[in-house]
């Protein structure tokens, strides 16, 4: 029996799979995720099943110049109903480690690792600048809020016995702002108790982006230990589909124990809070058409796909799905890095044509998901072939529709 590790001889144990889904060398070739993979117009030459095939067959040199393993978002689609059980993104990441090995891995991921290791972000933000800039868009977020008195508004940081530590995407210190400012208002809205630590503040592992086990375990050490040393007792992370996939599926085998804490998303937060009483809620107070679209990391991987329905039919009356949903729902084609590197230029919008066709069929003024890396592709989308539909992530929707309610009232 040949592991995908083996047959790529990377030369790093830690790059060792525990899945027996490795071993690839059992692939019928029938066919079946050649069918479910959105790329294979995109790659007439390439597509998972030939993929397999060039590792099988020792042309794994070959695969390290290939533009398709870095097309490719490890979604998941292609092996849903793989008879051997095989898994892709396990193939894909050993394969990407190899050409990392090979100096053959995308610049920009690079210089995010570069500083991700330095600075514990991929964007070399430090501490201090951190902290600037949270209590910056506190006090924005003050300003425009009628309720507010100056100075209500704070961020709690590094507060030991905190009941949560929230973890960050660095979009939302960075690029887009209003999406911490939404988080902030959430947590004010249901009376949280939480905190951010200045020493780790960055949910996104890049490591696992170039199949660098060793580093992204890491990554993940580094969040968890800073949980325990808090003395927290929930690691909640932001709607980030790969990051939350990490923690919550991957953390314990990588870290060879399992976390001394609960790890859960923000989504499922928000979920527990409704079906508490703690969110405050309006039904009906969204009036458009509304659909949702399934991050592959939180649906497929997860298996969350009902606690964000419930979540929007607890505002909206008029929810549609897209086709297909929840298993076999369609990429965004922006996960896996694909978003993050600019080699992709463009034809990561190209790819994404099917999702496209989809959202509009739906006739929904209004799409919804919980993955930042799905809302940045999704309005990337939008704006491209200019859809007659907002993008919005799921707490934004979800603080947008309480704010409404209360005007309303």
């Amino acid at each position: 029996m040949t592991t995908c590790e083996e047959q790529i001889a990377c030369g790093d144990s830690a790059q060792s799979s525990t899945q027996d889904s490795a071993n690839i060398q059992s692939c019928l070739t029938c066919g079946e995720c050649v069918s479910r993979c959105f790329l294979t117009d995109g790659y007439p030459d390439m597509n998972p099943r030939k993929l397999v095939r060039k590792v099988v067959t020792g042309k794994v040199e070959e695969m390290a110049d290939s533009e398709f393993i870095w097309a490719c978002t490890m979604c998941g689609r292609c092996t849903t109903d793989c008879r051997e059980n095989l898994d892709m993104e396990e193939i894909v990441g050993q394969l990407r480690y190899n050409a990392l090995t090979r100096g053959k891995a995308p610049a920009r991921l690079l210089e995010g690792i570069e500083k991700a290791l330095e600075f514990g972000n991929n964007t070399g933000v430090d501490a201090e600048e951190f902290v600037e800039m949270a209590e910056w868009m506190a006090e924005e977020m003050a300003d425009e809020m009628e309720d507010v008195e100056e100075g209500e508004i704070e961020v709690p940081f590094d507060v030991e016995g905190a009941e949560m530590l929230y973890v960050p995407n660095p979009r939302e210190y960075t690029s887009n702002p209003a999406q911490f400012q939404t988080y902030l208002k959430f947590f004010r809205f249901t009376n949280t108790n939480w905190t951010l630590s200045s020493r780790v503040f960055d949910i996104t592992n890049w490591g696992y982006y170039v199949g660098d086990r060793k580093f992204a375990t890491q990554l993940v050490r580094n969040l968890v230990e800073e949980a325990e040393r808090l003395k927290v007792k929930t690691l909640l992370s932001t709607e980030c589909g790969h990051g939350f996939k990490i923690l919550r599926k991957d953390a314990e085998s990588w870290l060879g124990r399992k976390p001394e804490i609960e790890v859960i998303s923000i989504v499922e937060l928000a979920h527990r809070y409704l079906k508490e009483g703690r969110l405050p809620v309006k039904a009906g107070s969204v009036r458009e058409t509304v659909t949702y679209h399934d991050p592959c990391n939180v649906g497929r991987k997860l298996g969350i796909y009902e606690e964000p329905r419930e979540l929007i039919a607890s505002v909206a009356d008029n929810f549609v799905e897209v086709w297909p949903n929840r298993k076999y729902s369609i990429c965004c084609g922006g996960g896996g890095s694909v978003k993050q590197n600019p080699q992709m230029g463009t034809k990561r919008l190209e790819h994404a044509q099917m999702k496209r066709d989809q959202i509009l069929k739906t006739g929904a003024d209004v799409v919804v998901t919980s993955c930042q890396s799905c809302l940045s592709q999704l309005g990337d989308l939008q704006e491209r072939y200019e859809m007659p539909v907002k993008v919005k992530s799921l707490i934004e929707f979800l603080v947008e529709a309480i704010e409404n309610g209360a005007d309303d009232d």
